[in-house]
């Protein structure tokens, strides 16, 4: 199998269960995106030069337009799912965080894609599925 078929069925499988999960948490796919970048900007930050979570930096991360995700941030602030605050630094910004709620809801939608993870693995061996954890581990730290 080539890797773009393997790509294409993992995000297929993720689509899927999505669609069956999705609804029931209150969430939809963009809204987990959305936590996602902002709990990975969380972890980058480091000091007064680099120091994330503002709304330039969810931007950046998902390579869409600055109105979008000032809209969605709003969103999910309004939802409890986010909180900002002022920049230390830059008083023409503000640090995106996450909630305790949001928090949740990331980790409702982390289950959402380790059902869909089982369900690609479903038909391979445990000798497969331990080969496979390793090239993945390999390319995450190439990339």
């Amino acid at each position: 199998m080539k890797l773009a078929r393997l790509i294409e069925l993992a995000h297929r499988q993720g689509h899927r269960q999505w669609a069956k999960a999705g609804g029931h948490l209150g969430m939809t796919h963009s809204e987990y995106e959305y936590l996602r970048a902002i709990q990975d900007q969380e972890a980058r930050k480091t000091d007064k030069d680099n120091h994330g979570q503002h709304l330039q930096d969810v931007v950046d991360e998902m390579g869409v337009r600055k109105a979008s995700a000032s809209a969605m941030v709003l969103k999910l602030e309004e939802r409890g799912l986010v909180v900002r605050f002022p920049c230390q630094y830059d008083a023409r910004a503000q640090h995106i965080m996450l909630t305790e709620q949001g928090q949740t809801l990331l980790s409702s939608g982390e289950e959402i894609y380790e059902a869909a993870a089982q369900a690609l693995l479903a038909g391979l061996s445990e000798y497969d599925i331990e080969a496979l954890e390793i090239a993945i581990d390999q390319l995450g730290k190439s990339g």
